[in-house]
């Protein structure tokens, strides 16, 4: 998902002053709902971080009905699940008196820590800290040895991992008739989240929980298929960035992967693919004067050269362009998933061009403002 999910109405809205409307939905573990009010925190989604999504919030218990009096109360980290939302509440017509609220999600979280501070005075304070459900999937360590047997389907084999921890999971993922040639053998103790990474890996896909608890399994985004940008901050009137900064440099640097497949359990010779940077005006082209920096990956799940060159060609695409990075604030845009593609035009900073969003934050709170880090892939035009 990207920042498609919004509508036009709400991308035009938060593009002009407008009101914001936010909240964080509660639910136990028995499905106990209930809606909090946040006074201040954020969600943060890093696409490069082993957990994609972090969500910390503020809030105060006026009544004293929220702060925690034993570990079957609400607001503790035993599986109790956080639902953030912001949105805006739209002006007031004669259909709604009230203004109508369009909230997008944020994501679905495991919470995992509750700070109370009580002063003299006042309410109690409550910080909530949560992650998305993939921590939850990395603590479920192998208590005792697992084995993908051969001839599984690599999807199936990721479901299967993932149904020991969550047996009701919804999926928005590739298909494929890629399968293992040998065993996998998982030591206890092993991380199931690492696992499943990996094999996702192997199809050139990442994989992750997006903003509704859905498992994600799909290639990245490539910008050059990409008709027009999802969002855009072009200098001049209704333009939600607020600053920028720039920053060239040649670390990491990959302009290639390298792919070696090494299926053992089959009498198939070991397969090699090579994918470079082809694009003559980029600034990375391998056969100008940057070079060649290959990143190598080894897999044992690729058999033929025809696979090793397809994930070779799909992984390239998340390493090209972190040598230009911006990072950018601005209005809140809810909307966004790492992987959206924004157009950014600042013609004093010399910046034209299309970036893929990295990572980024949301407050809750209608005073916050929102940091992008992005990385360019190619000029716009």
């Amino acid at each position: 998902m990207t920042v498609q999910r919004a509508s036009a109405r709400l991308l035009s809205e938060i593009r002009r002053s407008h009101t914001v409307y936010s909240f964080i939905e509660v639910i136990s573990p028995t499905q106990e709902r209930v809606r909090l009010p946040a006074i201040g925190g954020d969600v943060s989604c890093d696409r490069t971080a082993a957990i994609r999504r972090t969500c910390k919030a503020s809030c105060v218990d006026p009544l004293g009905t929220l702060v925690p009096s034993d570990v079957t109360s609400l607001l503790t980290p035993y599986g109790t699940e956080l639902r953030p939302y912001r949105g805006v509440r739209y002006a007031p017509t004669p259909e709604h008196p009230d203004g109508e609220i369009e909230a997008l999600p944020l994501g679905v979280f495991r919470l995992a820590k509750v700070n109370i501070s009580d002063g003299t005075g006042g309410s109690p304070d409550i910080q909530l800290e949560a992650f998305d459900l993939s921590r939850t999937v990395a603590r479920d360590k192998f208590i005792s040895p697992y084995v993908i047997e051969t001839g599984t389907n690599i999807i199936d084999a990721i479901k299967a991992i993932l149904a020991r921890t969550f047996d009701d999971l919804s999926y928005d993922a590739i298909s494929t008739t890629r399968t293992t040639t040998a065993p996998r053998l998982y030591d206890v103790a092993d991380d199931p989240w690492d696992a499943v990474t990996v094999l996702a890996q192997s199809l050139g896909c990442d994989i992750y929980f997006d903003v509704e608890g859905w498992v994600v399994i799909a290639p990245p985004p490539d910008i050059d298929a990409l008709p027009s940008p999802d969002f855009t901050y072009i200098e001049g009137e209704r333009c939600t960035m607020l600053d920028l900064s720039r920053v060239l440099t040649d670390e990491p640097g990959f302009n290639g992967v390298v792919i070696t497949g090494e299926s053992p359990g089959d009498e198939l010779p070991a397969v090699r693919a090579v994918a470079w940077d082809e694009e003559p005006t980029s600034a990375t082209y391998h056969l100008g004067p940057y070079g060649e920096v290959p990143q190598f990956i080894t897999d044992q799940l690729i058999k033929t050269q025809e696979e090793a060159q397809a994930t070779a060609d799909q992984l390239l695409r998340n390493l090209l362009g972190f040598s230009s990075q911006l990072s950018i604030s601005g209005i809140v845009n809810p909307a966004y998933e790492a992987g959206a593609v924004v157009e950014v035009v600042r013609a004093r900073s010399h910046v034209s061009g299309l970036y893929v969003v990295d990572s980024f934050n949301v407050p809750l709170d209608a005073k916050g403002t929102q940091s992008l880090s992005l990385r360019q892939k190619r000029n716009s035009g």
